[in-house]
């Protein structure tokens, strides 16, 4: 399993090293104007970070989505943009460092409606990953 984890890194630090030195941004709004930005900085090393600051705040109706939504929005994002055929498993996202800030909405309260961030708002962070 170790060195399938080490493959599937070896495969996003080839791909995120294509833009070593780059800071990219996009963002994107839900249906009710809440934002998604997204900058992401890309190392020599092939590592990178996706920061989420700017995103909107957690809002009152369930479009609200947990940290882990936003973590497989990148899984997927990345296993698309690859080349290479990589198994799901932890070592995409090993080069990758993920910052959400704590009361947005792609990291809401333990109290926040998250159901339908489930479903839409992952779609949306898809969005704003592929842009």
């Amino acid at each position: 399993m170790n060195e399938i984890q080490m493959n599937a890194e070896s495969a996003v630090r080839n791909f995120l090293q294509k833009y070593a030195g780059q800071a990219l941004q996009a963002e994107d709004w839900l249906d009710d104007g809440s934002p998604i930005r997204l900058k992401v900085s890309c190392k020599t090393d092939g590592s990178a970070v996706f920061d989420f600051t700017g995103t909107g705040y957690q809002v009152l109706g369930n479009l609200n989505a947990p940290k882990a939504v936003t973590s497989s929005a990148i899984v997927y994002c990345l296993r698309c943009m690859l080349k290479e055929s990589i198994p799901l498993n932890e070592g995409l996202l090993s080069p990758v460092q993920i910052i959400i800030p704590q009361g947005s909405l792609l990291d809401p309260s333990d109290t926040a409606a998250v159901v339908g961030g489930n479903v839409l708002t992952s779609q949306r962070v898809v969005d704003v990953i592929l842009k």
